[in-house]
C-alpha cells in the first residue's frame, strides 16, 4: 500500500467515475484502474463493484477504507496548511531583546512595518541592559539581541549594526534651546546629567569635554538614555545620549539639539551562535537593516 495507491482510491470514490478520477490526478485511466487493482491486492478484499457500462459501486469494505483515508487525508492537508503558513510567515513565533535606547523609538517602527506584512506572528519583546542582552542572547534565549559593544561572550555571533551622532538633550525652557547646536563651552557649570561609567560611549562624551578644557558639574550619572531624558524633563539637567535613543515626541519637556564635537555611539547585533535563524528571523533582519540603513542617512 503507498500513496499513489491511495490518492486514486479516493480519487474514484470522490469523483464517482475512474474517467474523472483519472482527469483529476492528471494520469490515464489504465493507471488509476491499476493502481486499485493493486491496492485491493495489498489490502486483501474487493473495493468497488465492477459492472460493465456502469460506474463503479463502493463495496462496505471499501467504504468502511474510505473514512479511514479521508481521515488521514485530512491529519495530511493541516500538515500541507501548516507548511504553507511556515513558508509565508502566516504563522510563527519571534524572540527580541534589546537595549532601551532603541527600543523606545527605533525597534517599534520596524515592528509596526513587519508585522502589517506578517500580522499573524507573534512577538516578543523584551528590554534589557545590554549585558544581559549578550547573555540571553548566548542562552539561546533570543532569536536576536541589540545592545551595547561589550567583552566577548562564548555562545553569540556579534556585528556592528549602527553608529549613531551624539545629541544635547535640554529641559524644554532653557535658554540654550536658542541655539541649534551645542558646544561643549556651553555647558560650563550646567547641572550634567552623564552616562554610567559602564556606559562605552561615557569615555567618548568625557574625552570632548576634557579637549574643550570644560569641566562638567556632574549631578547624576545613570544608566540609560531615557532615565536621562526623563530627569532632564525634571529640568534636573542636560544631558547627551544617542539620537537613536531620543525623539522629541516621545520626550515631553525635553529638547535635542545637535552636539560639536561628533560622539559616535555604536550598537552591535547579536545572535546565537549554535543555531541557524529561523526563516522569520531572516526575514525580519531584513526589515531590521532596511530602517538601519534609510535612519543611517538620515542621522549624517
Amino acid at each position: 500500500m503507498n500513496l499513489r495507491q491511495l490518492e486514486a482510491f479516493r480519487a474514484v470514490m470522490m469523483h464517482g467515475s475512474v474517467t474523472n478520477a483519472a482527469e483529476s490526478l492528471h494520469l490515464s485511466q489504465p493507471a488509476v484502474s491499476r493502481l486499485i487493482s493493486e491496492l485491493e491486492r495489498s489490502v486483501g478484499f474487493k473495493l468497488f463493484e465492477r459492472v460493465k457500462g456502469s460506474t463503479p459501486i463502493a463495496t462496505p469494505e471499501g467504504a468502511a477504507l474510505f473514512q479511514e483515508v479521508e481521515r488521514s487525508f485530512s491529519g495530511l492537508q493541516v500538515v500541507r496548511q501548516a507548511a504553507m503558513d511556515i513558508r509565508n510567515f502566516r504563522t510563527g513565533n519571534l524572540r527580541i531583546v534589546c537595549l532601551p535606547a532603541l527600543a523606545n523609538s527605533f525597534i517599534p517602527s520596524v515592528l509596526k512595518t513587519f508585522l502589517r506584512i506578517n500580522p499573524a506572528v507573534k512577538i516578543q519583546l523584551q528590554t534589557r541592559s545590554s549585558s544581559t542582552v549578550r547573555l540571553w542572547v548566548a542562552a539561546q534565549q533570543f532569536d536576536l539581541g541589540l545592545a551595547t559593544p561589550g567583552s566577548d561572550v562564548r555562545g553569540v555571533e556579534a556585528e556592528l549594526f549602527m553608529k549613531s551622532r551624539g545629541v544635547c538633550v535640554l529641559p524644554q525652557n532653557h535658554p540654550l534651546v536658542a541655539k541649534e547646536q551645542i558646544v561643549p563651552a556651553d555647558l560650563r557649570n550646567e547641572p550634567f546629567i552623564s552616562l554610567a561609567a559602564e556606559d562605552p560611549a561615557r569615555p567618548k562624551v568625557d574625552q570632548a569635554f576634557t579637549d574643550a578644557d570644560v569641566t562638567r558639574n556632574i549631578v547624576v550619572e545613570t544608566q540609560f538614555a531615557m532615565t536621562i531624558c526623563g530627569l532632564v524633563a525634571q529640568e534636573i539637567g542636560c544631558g547627551i545620549v544617542s539620537s537613536a535613543s531620543v525623539t522629541e515626541h516621545l520626550t515631553p519637556g525635553c529638547v535635542v539639539r545637535a552636539f560639536e564635537p561628533a560622539i559616535e555611539f555604536q550598537y552591535m547585533l547579536y545572535l546565537p551562535s549554535h543555531r541557524p535563524p529561523s526563516r522569520i528571523a531572516e526575514n525580519f533582519l531584513k526589515h531590521l537593516k532596511r530602517a538601519r540603513d534609510a535612519w543611517s542617512k538620515h542621522d549624517h
